[in-house]
Order: C-alpha cells, then sequence, then structure tokens
C-alpha cells in the first residue's frame, strides 16, 4: 500500500545540516524499490488509507491507539499538510510530532516525525544555528527534491519555505537516518525528520500527486 496510515517520524538539519538546492524534480515514482505500487487515482487511493485509520503506529516504545481528528475547519477543502504535538516521545527522550496528510479536506495519512533534538526544544527557534524544532507557522511546501547536503539529511531533502518574519532558513523534509540510534545525532537542526526512508517516499508521493497548498506547524 502507498500510504499506510502511520504514526512514525522524520529529521532535518538546518544550515549546516539541511541546506539544499531544490533543483531536482520528484520523479513520479519517486523510490522504485520502496514505492512499488502507484496511486492508480484519487479516489481509490483515499479509500484505501481511510480504511486503514483504526490500525495506527506510534515509533519504537511508543506503540497505542490513537484516534485521528480532522484538520481545522477553516483549512476547507484543499490539499494540505499540518504538523502537531503527540505528547509522546523516543526512546532518547526527543518529541515526537505528528505530520498528518489531507487530500480534498481528508486526512489520508499520518506519520511520526521529529524536528530539533531532546536537548534542543526550548532554544529559540526562530534564531539560525540553536538546533530548536521549527518555528510554527505557514510554509510554502515545495516540488522539487534534492539531496541533503551532509549523512544526516538523507538522500533525499524537500525543501520548505516560510511565510512569515523568522532568521531560520533551508527548513524542510527528510528523514532521520539516526532515529532511535545513540551516536548524538538523533533528531533534526530543525527540519521535519521523518523515521525512515518508507514513510518518506510516501510523503513525496503525495507531494507529488496532491500539490500541497502549504504546510502549518503549530508543536508549541
Amino acid at each position: 500500500m502507498l500510504f499506510r496510515p502511520i504514526l512514525i517520524s522524520l529529521t532535518c538539519i538546518a544550515f549546516a545540516s539541511c541546506n539544499a538546492n531544490a533543483e531536482i524534480k520528484v520523479p513520479k515514482n519517486i523510490d522504485s524499490e520502496e514505492s512499488s505500487a502507484n496511486i492508480k487515482n484519487t479516489a481509490d487511493f483515499i479509500s484505501e488509507v481511510s480504511q486503514n485509520f483504526t490500525s495506527q503506529k506510534l515509533s519504537k516504545g511508543n506503540r497505542k491507539s490513537q484516534k485521528i481528528s480532522t484538520g481545522p475547519a477553516f483549512y476547507g477543502n484543499g490539499n494540505y499538510m499540518n504538523l502537531i504535538p503527540t505528547g509522546q516521545v523516543n526512546s532518547l527522550g526527543n518529541p515526537l510530532y505528528e505530520l498528518r496528510l489531507f487530500a480534498n479536506g481528508q486526512l489520508v495519512g499520518s506519520y511520526m516525525t521529529v524536528s530539533g533534538r531532546a536537548y534542543t526544544q526550548d532554544r529559540n527557534r526562530n534564531k539560525s544555528g540553536t538546533e530548536a524544532p521549527l518555528p510554527d507557522g505557514r510554509y510554502q511546501v515545495g516540488y522539487l527534491v534534492t539531496r541533503g547536503s551532509i549523512p544526516e539529511a538523507g538522500d533525499r531533502f524537500l525543501p520548505i519555505q516560510p511565510l512569515f518574519a523568522t532568521g531560520r532558513s533551508s527548513l524542510g523534509i527528510h528523514y532521520d537516518p539516526s532515529f532511535e540510534k545513540n551516536n548524538g545525532e538523533d533528531g533534526t537542526s530543525g527540519c521535519v525528520g521523518l523515521t525512515n526512508r518508507e514513510d518518506l517516499s510516501q510523503v513525496l508521493e503525495y507531494v507529488y500527486t496532491y500539490k500541497p497548498q502549504f504546510l502549518d506547524v503549530a508543536i508549541r
């Protein structure tokens, strides 16, 4: 299944960690090894993922069922993404945030992510170099993908651009190669970090297919 509704996680690397050039188009089949099935049409896809929302997963060590609510009413019936807190942490104490994907106003995917590191959560989120989670607000979502500038940014990086005044830049969505690894690199430098490559493939396929109008972040 392309979009299995699971609550898992993401990674990020700001400026030194997340700077990437968004110049490469997302291929229609983003990862043939991990995304073996493509969406045949929108209706079938939404129906398929909706049937499985009763089986939600949290990250390792934090498994429990969780009811998924729809987005705020003022979002309307468009295509968009939002990032919200879960109240959960991973095995290294890093808070988990839920990335939710909406198509035509309907929730079609949900994934656990990280942003920042366990020890940077209370730092200034609008100041560059803090490695704090990304600031709350609305972001424009890029449609072009590039490689991360360093290994911790992963092999695919989707830029997001703040639509508000902030000192943060070079933010994006990628997966965290060090998720729950005790190597000092668990988490991100401010980007949204998924927990694995497969989830990133599904999120990028969603972006390619639905071209979301924005990402709303509300984690504080």
